[in-house]
């Protein structure tokens, strides 16, 4: 009996599969961090006024909103950081079915993050202009460097979703042929 053995080369990456390889890679650095810093910035958001001998303060824990900002923004950190160390040392084993897993928690991060900005921005825009069929007032006039620090979070965590809907649909593209 003689034995035949199959010549089969393994498929050798081409130059666009390597430029979305390094895509991705570099997409999710930059959704990793900028999710790290606007977690950071509204973590350390606070700040304290004395009017008429009485003291106020501003932080992010007393608004559930801003709460819920913070932990989605903590929590997309610590994912998006894993699919980065996945990416990275599985990136010569991928597959249409690992990029569809991509794609899922891709969909799921930008998700997370973009209802924690909503409630994020409806807030913050309630701190800014007020309400005066409610008769919230502005707070924003009193607490610039509060207000400051949410603005950037807010700004650095819209970063954050458009990377996380650029990956999105970079991985439901790679993963159509399953």
């Amino acid at each position: 009996m003689e034995i035949k053995e199959a010549n089969v080369r393994a498929k050798a990456p081409n130059k666009t599969d390597k430029f979305v390889l390094a895509t991705q890679i570099c997409l999710r650095i930059a959704a990793t961090a900028t999710a790290m810093a606007a977690a950071w910035v509204i973590f350390t958001a606070n700040q304290t006024v004395e009017v008429l001998g009485m003291s106020f303060d501003a932080r992010y824990s007393y608004s559930p909103a801003f709460k819920f900002f913070a932990y989605a923004n903590a929590i997309a950190f610590d994912f998006s950081l894993m699919s980065l160390f996945f990416m990275f040392f599985a990136r010569h084993a991928l597959t249409a079915t690992i990029y569809f897993f991509f794609f899922l928690h891709d969909l799921m991060m930008m998700s997370l993050v973009l209802s924690g900005l909503a409630a994020g921005t409806a807030i913050g825009m309630v701190a800014l202009d007020g309400n005066g069929h409610t008769g919230w007032i502005k707070i924003c006039d009193r607490f610039e460097k509060f207000c400051d620090k949410v603005t950037v979070s807010m700004a650095l965590s819209y970063v954050a979703v458009v990377c996380l809907l650029v990956l999105t649909v970079m991985s439901a593209g790679k993963s159509r042929q399953i």
